[in-house]
């Protein structure tokens, strides 16, 4: 992999704005050609799993999440954050089991991608997991509101199509999975 042979800006000075179950921190960049300028960063504290399922059946497993700031339930795929000491297949796994009470199969890494990086260098690590079954309910967390539905990739390209509400998370995850 190449690099442009361009000078990057110098970090000046970073502060915490706020500090929460994120941080907003400010870095005070001094730019290549001159002017110094405020950057805001989020610091999400870990990187993330996002899983894109295939049951034994073959059909894909799709979550309709509900996600607060576009006030809107949402396509989407099974994922979270990657836990301390964890591998980003066992928080597939553990994500997997959680939201949908699917496990099982077998699990290997799609792709990685920087999904938001002018806001933050959290990375997702997209998770493939062929021939899971269902094991057990799912175990929520309080904040949590998904509904699990099965599909097959069509039918999810075309719900896509029509404009159906979706998470972009899932949609990187299943190009990956096109591609793979």
């Amino acid at each position: 992999m190449s690099k442009p042979n361009i000078p990057i800006p110098d970090i000046k000075q970073t502060e915490i704005a706020y500090h929460g179950y994120f941080d907003v921190q400010i870095d005070h960049l001094q730019l290549p050609h001159g002017p110094e300028r405020p950057y805001t960063v989020v610091k999400l504290g870990a990187h993330a799993a996002a899983v894109i399922a295939i049951t034994t059946e073959g059909k894909l497993i799709m979550t309709r999440e509900y996600r607060h700031p576009p006030r809107e339930w949402l396509m989407s795929c099974p994922g979270g954050r990657i836990d301390p000491g964890e591998s980003p297949i066992e928080a597939g796994r553990r994500e997997l089991l959680e939201e949908t009470g699917y496990g099982g199969g077998e699990f290997s890494i799609l792709g990685t991608v920087f999904p938001f990086p002018a806001v933050t260098d959290q990375k997702i690590f997209y998770i493939l997991a062929k021939g899971v079954s269902y094991l057990q309910p799912p175990a929520l967390d309080p904040f949590e509101l998904i509904h699990v539905e099965l599909h097959t990739f069509e039918d999810i390209q075309a719900r896509i199509k029509t404009q159906e509400p979706v998470d972009g998370v899932f949609c990187t995850g299943l190009l990956l999975l096109k591609h793979s």
